[in-house]
């Protein structure tokens, strides 16, 4: 794969720093013909399409000069930690190669894969990788299942005058449930593709300490692990926690995946300790590592509330834009209440964690447009808000970016009672698989711990306990376990086992990938709400089909 060496040009110095750490992880470099001035390492994560929002990409390109004009030409290198070309319109209307054409421009010099990499398939995301970038992708973990090698290579060792730093790509397991699953399978539904999963997380820890060891032995003073593995709401084995606690011989682990902000350290299977750092999301920030070679010290910073743009790199965007505006500023129909997918109260996310008319909204239209007992959407899916006023088709794309399938299948009572546990299983923690429904209600009584059983690759294998979820209604009836109802939602959820949502992949379709969802949301206002989503949606908490209860016993136990 192609590595783009770094330019560098002088612009004005313009920053604000909101966080900071520093460890001594690393012992300073001896060689006398070494250059040990600092190596500035700039990082990103879970851009998700942000490519205008908050600092942005034209941003990001002209922080990047400055940081080349301040430490030099050849000392600064900018990086991404996954999940950058999807979640807007201009990466669902490209296949995420527009957003990598912005990536090339900004001048980024090595990414990893994070699980919405994979969104638009494996064929799509190889090519992009081998033929779009001109950065190499990363992944010690992402292997061909055939031969037990890594699809793509692990790390990049790269020289800073004599200082040789190494950067250890590692994806997250979870990929295999959060993003479409046949994407790693063959025909047959055979998995082809693996994430170095199972075994309480033994196998990712070995496949990045070999890593590490390789890099060293290849004469890495400094090793640099880029995950995209996250820590809140992730499976406790595969966090970054986890492999840094699992693992020696890393310095700084720069994360994502799980959308936080953090610098801190954190000690490794030796005790030593280890700077870990993510940006949160939507380029709402630049992370920056500082390496010292001279004295060893590693030090990181946030940068926010950057304003400056890089002109030419602001122009290629505008020129991309420019050529779907006309689709994507297109009106398709109003609205006269905002619909969310936040907490109007904290000002956090909610829609993975608890009911909001947005997630009414879209199960609604899952259910109505495709003539279903119930509608089922996750969390996840929606991606965005819609504004009181004018919606745009760039809006509803925005809402729902991944272009998923309709489907509509037939479900036992038991089955459908599965899938609304396994989506509480981290209540009242974030949840990709948070499900929102139409034409039925539900509890949840956090009081009672999860005992949602999972295989390997993160599936739903069942429940050993007593469910969290009670009093189901379906159209205010108890739901009858034994009994056959239609279900509505896309092919992620149904066809696909995607967020480990296997329990309806054998059942029988009546609908089978029909509209997309996009489109689909589009109808139901269009058509069945007359264009105009109305009071019927104004409350931002939803209608009440999802209560809770035992949330104080549940935070006490923990």
């Amino acid at each position: 794969m192609k590595y783009r060496k770094m330019t560098g040009i002088l612009i004005s110095f313009m920053l604000s720093v909101s966080l900071s750490a520093s460890v001594s992880a690393a012992p300073a470099v001896t060689d006398a013909a070494a250059d040990t001035s600092p190596i500035v390492i700039l990082h990103t994560n879970d851009v998700h399409c942000g490519i205008d929002d908050t600092i942005g990409y034209a941003g990001l390109a002209a922080y990047k000069a400055e940081m080349e004009a301040q430490y030099g030409d050849g000392r600064v290198t900018l990086l991404d930690a996954g999940d950058a070309i999807q979640g807007g319109a201009l990466g669902t209307l490209s296949d995420g190669a527009f957003v990598v054409d912005i990536m090339n421009q900004t001048g980024y010099d090595l990414a990893v894969p994070g699980n919405h990499e994979f969104d638009y398939g494996m064929e799509n995301f190889l090519s992009l990788a081998d033929s779009r970038a001109d950065f190499p992708y990363l992944s010690c973990n992402f292997c061909d299942l055939a031969t037990g090698t890594p699809v793509l290579d692990a790390y990049l060792l790269q020289d800073y005058g004599g200082v040789q730093v190494a950067y250890v790509g590692i994806s997250t397991p979870e990929s295999l449930t959060k993003t479409t699953p046949t994407c790693f399978q063959d025909g047959n539904g055979n998995f082809i593709y693996g994430f170095c999963q199972g075994q309480d997380g033994l196998l990712l820890y070995t496949a990045v300490q070999a890593a590490v060891n390789s890099a060293r032995a290849q004469g890495a003073d400094y090793v640099v692990a880029v995950g995209h593995l996250g820590n809140e709401g992730i499976t406790p084995e595969y966090t970054s926690e986890a492999v840094i606690s699992h693992t020696t011989g890393i310095d700084v682990f720069i994360d994502g995946h799980s959308h936080e902000t953090y610098e801190r350290s954190v000690a490794n299977a030796a005790g030593e300790d280890v700077l870990l750092a993510q940006t949160g999301t939507k380029l709402s920030a630049i992370g920056r590592v500082i390496i010292d070679p001279a004295t060893g010290e590693i030090s990181a910073d946030l940068v926010t509330d950057y304003t400056e743009k890089d002109p030419v790199t602001d122009v290629f965007i505008q020129a991309l834009e420019a050529g779907f505006s006309d689709i994507l500023n297109q009106v398709v129909a109003t609205s006269d209440v905002e619909l969310t997918t936040m907490d109007p109260a904290t000002g956090l996310r909610r829609i993975r964690s608890g009911e909001t008319n947005l997630g009414d909204l879209v199960a609604d239209a899952y259910r109505v447009v495709m003539g279903a007992d119930i509608g089922m959407v996750n969390g996840g899916g929606i991606r965005a808000d819609i504004e009181a006023g004018d919606i745009t088709y760039e809006d509803i794309i925005n809402v729902h970016p991944y272009g998923n399938e309709m489907c509509l299948v037939e479900a036992t009572g038991q089955e459908i009672l599965d899938a609304l546990e396994l989506g509480v299983m981290n209540y009242p923690a974030e949840d990709g698989g948070f499900q929102h429904v139409s034409g039925l209600t539900f509890t949840i009584d956090a009081s009672v711990p999860s005992s949602v059983v999972l295989d390997e690759s993160g599936s739903f294998a069942g429940v050993s306990g007593p469910y969290r979820v009670t009093g189901v209604l379906v159209n205010g009836a108890p739901l009858d376990l034994n009994k056959t109802y239609t279900v509505a939602s896309h092919n992620y959820m149904i066809k696909e086992g995607g967020s480990g949502f296997n329990m309806f992949m054998d059942n029988p379709l009546l609908q089978d990938c029909t509209m997309l969802d996009n489109q689909l949301l589009i109808d139901y206002i269009t058509d069945h709400l007359g264009g105009n989503i109305g009071s019927e949606y104004a409350d931002p908490y939803g209608e009440g089909r999802i209560r809770a209860i035992g949330a104080e016993q549940a935070a006490d136990a923990a």
